[in-house]
C-alpha cells in the first residue's frame, strides 16, 4: 500500500525501479508485490500472542477470551484493518497536506509510523541478533559462577525474548504506540514537506528507521513529491536540512532531498525504491560510500 505511492504506471499495475544494496545494481519495472513482503511472516500462536498483549490484557481481561487470539493470522488481519485506515489518510494528504495537522490525523498517522518503523525484518534481525548475544552471555555466566540448568533456563526466560516476539510486544501493544506519540507530540514539532525538485523522494525497505531512533531531523515521504517533517524542538540540535518552515511549510531545496534520500539509503536493508531517475542517481551515492567503504578497509 505505501509502496506502490513510489511507483508508476496504471493504478492496478503499479512498477516500481529497485535498488539492490547488496551489490548496486538495478531493477526497473518490478512489481510492488515482489518485494517488502513475506508470507506468513507474522504468524503466531494464541501463547506468543498473549505474552506480547500482557499488558493490555490487565487493563482489558475479557479480550483472553477472544476467538480472535487463536487465529494464526492475527497480526496480519490487523495490519489489513489499519492499512485501509492509512490509505484513505495517505489518498487525502496527498490531495491536502495540510490535513495532517487535524489532531485526528496527527494520531493516525503516528500510529502508522509506528508500525513502519517496527514491523519490518531489519528491526526482527536486530532483535534477533541482540538476543542471541544476551543468551550467549548469560550461558556463559551462569556456567562461570556454576549455577544448575534450571536457574540458567530461567534466568535466559526472563531476560531475553526472540526477534519476532519483541516485535510482536511493539506492533500490538498498546503502551508501545502511546511510547511513540508521546515521544514525537512531546519533543518534535510537524511540518508539510513539499519536493518541487528534479528529484523524486524514495524509500528503502526501513522507511521509518528515523522514527525508532528518535532522530532530530525525520522525513517520511508520502508520495514522490510529498511528505511529512517531525522536527526536533530544541533550537540547538543539527538537523538534516537547513530548510526554514514557512507558516508550516517547507519547501524542500535540491540538497535537502538529497540528503533524505540520502539516509533512506543508509536505513535500508536491501532495497531503496523509486521512480527510474531518483533510483539512478541515488546509485551514484551508494557507488560513493562503497568506494570510500572499500578505501577505509583496504586502509
Amino acid at each position: 500500500m505505501y509502496l506502490k505511492r513510489f511507483g508508476y504506471g496504471s493504478k492496478k499495475d503499479k512498477k516500481i525501479t529497485v535498488l539492490k544494496l547488496d551489490e548496486g545494481t538495478i531493477l526497473e519495472n518490478s512489481r510492488v508485490e515482489n518485494f517488502a513482503s513475506a508470507n506468513f511472516f507474522y504468524d503466531t500462536d494464541k501463547e506468543h500472542l498473549v505474552e506480547a498483549l500482557h499488558d493490555d490484557l490487565v487493563m482489558i481481561p475479557e479480550l483472553f477470551n477472544s476467538e480472535k487470539l487463536s487465529d494464526e493470522q492475527f497480526v496480519e488481519h490487523a495490519l489489513a484493518r489499519e492499512e485501509v485506515a492509512i490509505s484513505n489518510l495517505l489518498d487525502d494528504l496527498q490531495e491536502n497536506l495540510s490535513k495532517v495537522h487535524k489532531s485526528t490525523n496527527t494520531s493516525l498517522m503516528i500510529i502508522f509510523l509506528h508500525s513502519l518503523a517496527y514491523r519490518t525484518k531489519a528491526f526482527r534481525d536486530l532483535m534477533d541478533d541482540i538476543n542471541n548475544k544476551t543468551v550467549e552471555f548469560l550461558n556463559t555466566m551462569c556456567d562461570n559462577i556454576g549455577l544448575d540448568e534450571d536457574t540458567k533456563r530461567k534466568s535466559i526466560k526472563e531476560n531475553c525474548a526472540t526477534g519476532k516476539d519483541t516485535q510482536l510486544y511493539q506492533m500490538m501493544g498498546l503502551q508501545p504506540v502511546f511510547k511513540t506519540m508521546k515521544m514525537l507530540l512531546d519533543n518534535y514539532d510537524l511540518y508539510e514537506a513539499i519536493n518541487n525538485t528534479e528529484l523524486d523522494f524514495v524509500i528503502s525497505d526501513d522507511p521509518a528507521k528515523a522514527v525508532r531512533l528518535a532522530f532530530n531531523d525525520i522525513c517520511i515521504p508520502i508520495s514522490h513529491n510529498k511528505g511529512i517533517i517531525f522536527r526536533i524542538k530544541d533550537k540547538m540540535a543539527p538537523i538534516i536540512s537547513q530548510d526554514m518552515p514557512v507558516d508550516g511549510v517547507i519547501d524542500l531545496s535540491l540538497n535537502s532531498v538529497v540528503s533524505y534520500n540520502s539516509f533512506q539509503l543508509q536505513s535500508g536493508q536491501k532495497f531503496l525504491f523509486g521512480t527510474s531517475k531518483a533510483i539512478k542517481f541515488m546509485k551514484n551515492i551508494w557507488q560513493l560510500e562503497y568506494a570510500i567503504r572499500q578505501r577505509n578497509n583496504n586502509f
